[in-house]
């Protein structure tokens, strides 16, 4: 499920600022069944509240996707073991590649199959980079919306690529 949430962060940059082919070669590649391996300097499980708490310097590793944040929230729902929400908090950065996804805060919605990163909102891929205040992901409609503010405008460097000489 976490290795699902990488890949949604990706593929919304990639939509943003990719081709929409690779971004279907890497979801071929993924594999979402892969183990987890979460480090962090503390682990919390509060069962009552069906979360678990990973604090100081987490760092979530899924194949070649790694995850780095202060504070890293699984919450459960109610009624199954399944993931309801993962929160990411505080110097949250996903690198997989040469794609890096930044932003101060980010929340995965597994239900509703949406990413929302919120606080200094960066994606990058290569030299190509998005960014603003939110990004949120839908993936089931393939759709990304990115928010600025009157202070933080949206922006976005695209690099075309060169053509390569035969």
């Amino acid at each position: 499920m976490m290795g699902r949430w990488f890949l949604l962060i990706l593929f919304g940059a990639l939509c943003c600022c990719g081709s929409v082919t690779f971004a279907e070669e890497i979801g071929q590649k993924r594999d979402k069944d892969q183990p987890i391996e979460i480090t962090a300097q503390r682990l919390e499980v509060l069962q009552q509240q069906r979360q678990s708490i990973f604090t100081g310097d987490v760092v979530a590793i899924q194949g070649d996707m790694t995850l780095h944040a202060d504070k890293l929230i699984i919450s459960l729902q109610e009624s199954e073991d399944q993931i309801d929400q993962l929160e990411a908090i505080g110097g949250v950065r996903v690198i997989q590649l040469d794609r890096v996804a930044t932003a101060d805060k980010a929340v995965f919605k597994q239900e509703l199959e949406v990413v929302i990163l919120t606080g200094h909102a960066v994606v990058t891929e290569g030299k190509n980079t998005v960014s603003g205040d939110k990004i949120t992901l839908f993936m089931q409609e393939n759709r990304v919306v990115i928010k600025g503010s009157e202070k933080n405008r949206v922006k976005a460097v695209i690099v075309p690529e060169k053509k390569k000489e035969k």
